[in-house]
């Protein structure tokens, strides 16, 4: 599946593939490919470490991990620092969390570069967020359910 943005489509690059800014472009269409192949043909062997994959192998998070758990790790600080100054009132608004992100994820979801993919775990966390939030407003209800009721029974003076 490939997606495609206003600039062109979108490829997935191993490390190997990607090249500083300041080297050569190759030609994008395939009648300028054959005229640069024929005046040089010697700058047409491939590099010496590039990566081989099976054909119909896309690799999707190659390069990015380390961003990721990088990101996880900031955001994991950010969460602990500020339960540490609130008093851990701030886990009582995890549960938006999910629903806010949740909702970029879907709607910028044409973006990605696995869209099916991005819009599947964007919803999975927007039910999972939704849900919390519904455990958490339900134990509040029942709780003053329970005191309402007790103070109608008499036993609470």
């Amino acid at each position: 599946m490939e997606n495609s943005t206003p600039e062109g489509p979108i490829v997935d690059l191993t490390p190997d593939e990607v090249r500083p800014i300041d080297e050569a472009v190759p030609p994008a269409d395939a009648a300028t490919a054959e005229a640069a192949a024929v005046e040089s043909p010697a700058e047409q062997t491939p590099p010496p470490t590039a990566t081989v994959r099976p054909p119909g192998v896309r690799i999707t998070f190659m390069g990015n991990t380390y961003d990721l758990a990088a990101y996880g790790a900031l955001l994991s600080g950010i969460i602990v620092l500020a339960s540490c100054l609130t008093c851990n009132s701030i886990y009582y608004c995890l549960p938006l969390a999910p629903i806010v992100l949740g909702l970029i994820g879907v709607m910028s979801a044409n973006h990605a570069v696995d869209a099916r993919r991005t819009r599947t775990w964007s919803w999975i966390g927007i039910a999972s967020g939704l849900f919390i939030l519904l455990l958490v407003l339900a134990g509040i209800v029942l709780y003053i359910a329970f005191i309402v009721l007790m103070i109608y029974l008499g036993e609470v003076d």
